[in-house]
């Protein structure tokens, strides 16, 4: 008997050594495999909320709302979790690191996102006096992502800005007392020089949109290429004088046996033979010029028109171009046909060229590149740049009597290209923005006639010079040099040998249009000037819509066809299970 009790003793201690361990058992299998497979779990959350925070190149300052992105995800996959992780960090780095792409070194910047966290979970198989899992049981697990910004941005951003009669359009005046001289002021140009100035700031990475934390800046530096019939620029004579004021001609033109055969003009030279800034030429009044026996004369008479008072002479006239030799010539561009703007061939009123106050502006420029400690200054050049004289004797509510010069873009079209052959770096994105105000050609009202009475009207040459194979240079010579296109007050896509689809070279995508009396706030009213009695240019104000519409296009003029730069994303390259 009392060995029966023994036994029954025993086989109740084995029976409860062996239910532990069996419960045990039992215990580690269903609720660790649960476990393992939550950590696992857990794991493919925090790498899915690492690349989702690199995605989005999360912000530090964003802490809350990062932890709760990443709560939210965890949820997602560990629908049995509880609601809040009791353990959540977020840690970000950043930074610049050398790579190799494509067997070459790159510097990139890169954002890192290390995400640690834990989930609770209540126990299945909480037993007392039995080893198994607490009540409740953490989980813990960690990932990594990072994001790299390879830096083949823009590297620099060449605009082409009108400054013709275009930009005079709604010209606001206002009257000096005592006076019958006005003040002209123009709300289009305002908004030309308010675009260089975000693409200048962007050299520094900031923006005219205060509401935007992040610009994607440029890497080079900001030229700047204002047109009107011709360009502008600084040179020296042959007399030696330095910063001598030229109106620029980047046109080729016909030889003088070109000229006879195809225009039969019997000329001893052709235009572009021709040193028009040569001291015995360039000094001569318009009548001494019309009066010439010479190529000289022939070509002034051809294309000088006389209206009432007031004589115009258009010397670039489109018979006279060589245009499979202008777009051949890019790169050597021939100066014989510029004309110094102290000649009195250039005198007011007797022609339509360089009639502004501006200048072009390299991309090497000494005096105005876009170093931080130049910025200020170049700004400041940018908005004394008028579109003619700023004061002029003139009457009320008759803007056409403002004189200016008239549009010819491809002038600063063709100086750009030079200036990027030159001085652009050819291993980087570049952009090429061109600013217009309307199409080219001489206005309407002037009725510039050839002697013959053909009306000459040059709102042909650029898509001419496409035709001739100025595109697909471009597309073949400067593969990285990116068009856009920006209208004000006119859609790029309706102007002729602009786009495309109207003959020219830059993606009916790749355009922008400025409603400049929205954009400023005002009416474009001919009477008073919204601003009262400031300088040309500045008595406009930008409104909120303004602002961001001249931020968004420039970003857009920045990214045409990924002149922004490529972004490439690697997700999860450190062992989430490395310490």
């Amino acid at each position: 008997m009392h060995s029966f009790k023994r036994q029954s003793g025993v086989a109740a201690i084995w029976f409860v050594l062996i239910f532990i361990a069996l419960a045990s058992l039992t215990a580690l299998g269903v609720e660790g495999a649960r476990y393992l497979n939550n950590k696992a779990r857990l794991g493919d959350a925090l790498e899915t909320a690492s690349l989702l925070l690199a995605a989005q190149e999360a912000k530090e300052g964003d802490d809350v709302k990062n932890q709760a992105l990443v709560t939210k995800v965890a949820r997602s996959y560990l629908p049995d979790a509880e609601s809040t992780l009791p353990e959540l960090k977020i840690y970000y780095k950043s930074g610049e690191e050398q790579v190799t792409i494509d067997k070459k070194e790159h510097t990139v910047e890169y954002l890192q996102y290390k995400v640690a966290a834990s989930t609770e979970h209540d126990s299945w198989m909480d037993m007392v006096s039995v080893p198994s899992f607490d009540e409740t049981q953490n989980i813990s697990n960690f990932a990594a992502a990072k994001k790299i910004a390879i830096k083949s941005g823009v590297s620099d951003a060449f605009l082409v800005m009108d400054h013709s009669l275009n930009m005079n359009s709604n010209t606001c005046q206002i009257k000096y007392p005592g006076s019958n001289i006005y003040k002209h002021q123009t709300a289009k140009l305002f908004i030309a020089h308010q675009l260089a100035h975000e693409f200048i700031n962007r050299k520094q990475g900031i923006s005219v949109d205060k509401s935007k934390e992040d610009v994607e800046p440029i890497e080079g530096n900001v030229a700047v290429f204002p047109f009107d019939t011709r360009t502008s620029n600084y040179s020296n004579d042959q007399s030696g004088s330095r910063n001598l004021p030229l109106c620029q001609n980047h046109l080729d033109f016909y030889s003088e046996s070109e000229e006879n055969r195809i225009n039969g003009t019997g000329v001893d030279k052709g235009f572009g033979e021709i040193d028009w800034n040569h001291q015995n030429i360039k000094w001569l009044t318009m009548g001494e010029a019309l009066n010439r026996k010479d190529a000289i004369g022939t070509y002034v008479n051809e294309t000088y028109n006389l209206q009432g008072t007031m004589g115009q002479w258009l010397p670039d006239a489109e018979k006279h171009i060589d245009y499979r030799d202008t777009v051949n010539s890019i790169a050597r561009r021939n100066s014989l046909a510029d004309t110094s703007r102290e000649s009195n061939l250039m005198a007011f009123p007797d022609n339509r060229l360089c009639r502004g106050n501006f200048m072009t502006v390299s991309i090497t420029n000494p005096k105005f590149n876009t170093e931080k400690n130049k910025v200020s200054g170049y700004l400041g050049l940018i908005n004394s740049f008028t579109s003619n004289s700023p004061i002029t004797q003139s009457s009320a509510h008759q803007p056409g009597s403002y004189i200016g010069g008239w549009s010819a873009s491809y002038q600063g079209i063709l100086q750009a290209l030079n200036d990027y052959h030159h001085h652009g770096d050819k291993e980087k994105q570049s952009t090429m923005v061109v600013i217009l105000g309307g199409g080219d050609r001489p206005n309407l009202s002037d009725d510039v006639r050839y002697k013959n009475g053909e009306v000459i009207d040059h709102s042909n040459i650029l898509q001419k010079l496409s035709e001739h194979g100025l595109c697909e240079k471009i597309k073949n010579d400067y593969p990285k040099l990116n068009l856009f296109a920006i209208g004000i007050d006119v859609d790029p896509k309706r102007l002729k040998g602009v786009t495309k689809s109207m003959g020219g070279c830059i993606d009916d995508a790749n355009t922008s249009m400025i409603d400049h009396k929205a954009a400023t706030g005002t009416t474009g009213s001919t009477d008073i000037c919204w601003g009262g009695t400031s300088p040309v240019g500045t008595g406009f104000s930008l409104t909120g819509y303004g602002i961001s519409t001249i931020s968004a296009i420039v970003s857009a003029g920045l990214n045409a066809g990924g002149a922004a730069g490529k972004k490439e994303e690697i997700g999860s390259i450190h062992d989430r299970r490395a310490k």
